[in-house]
């Protein structure tokens, strides 16, 4: 609703810029007479000009991108043809005064200001409001931005799923001992021990040491 409202207030003004060349400026002269580049130049002078180096030329351009401002729904365009179209009424109205000595606002005989002047200064005005009052471009829906994460989402599972590496089976290694008919697990035999008895380990050097082999020996001699 503001961006019909905003263009609606844009559009006319557009429209009263281009309407103003067509009325009186300053003492019954009409805007298509002034050359539009005396403004920024030596001034305004008495010579005449043609249409399309008029002053007509600067508002026939800020009101198509008023209108191109409008139907792209851009608040930045349609603003800025009207601050230069507004600007420049106001810069007109400095050189004229400049070049006249004065500037009579309401005279005798229709002489001063005229309509068109107030056309153009008018319609920059409304391009202005109209692109406060416009909104501009909506944005985008959450709804419709969620429902574009939620879809992201689920390819990036789906693709994580497809390149995860397959999963090893283990199998439980078999029982070596078998239940037997009762129930019970046999028990493992003992392993034979290798051990040596305390008498067995020790060396040759000990046992002569400790007499082991003298009381060995001592035997058989009395046998005999």
């Amino acid at each position: 609703m503001r961006n019909v409202l905003g263009g609606l207030l844009a559009l006319i003004g557009a429209a009263a810029t281009l309407f103003s060349p067509w009325k009186a400026w300053y003492n019954n002269r009409h805007g298509s007479t002034y050359k539009f580049w005396e403004v920024f130049g030596s001034g305004i002078s008495p010579s005449g000009s043609g249409v399309m180096d008029s002053v007509f030329l600067v508002f026939l351009v800020m009101a198509v991108l008023a209108v191109a401002g409008v139907l792209l729904r851009s608040r930045a365009l349609v603003g800025f043809a009207g601050v230069v179209a507004f600007g420049f009424t106001i810069l007109w109205m400095v050189r004229q005064g400049q070049a006249a000595g004065e500037l009579t606002i309401t005279g005798t005989n229709s002489r001063g200001l005229g309509t068109g002047l107030g056309y153009a200064f008018g319609g920059g005005l409304l391009m202005i409001i109209g692109s406060l009052l416009m909104a501009g471009r909506p944005q985008r829906a959450p709804k419709a931005e969620r429902a574009e994460a939620g879809a992201a989402d689920r390819a990036t599972g789906t693709a994580a799923a497809t390149s995860a590496p397959p999963a090893i089976a283990t199998t439980a290694p078999a029982d070596k001992h078998p239940a037997g008919a009762g129930g019970a697990t046999a028990a493992p035999a003992p392993a034979a021990s290798s051990e040596r008895t305390g008498t067995e380990r020790l060396s040759k050097e000990e046992r002569q040491m400790l007499g082991l082999d003298e009381d060995a020996s001592a035997k058989p001699k009395s046998q005999n």
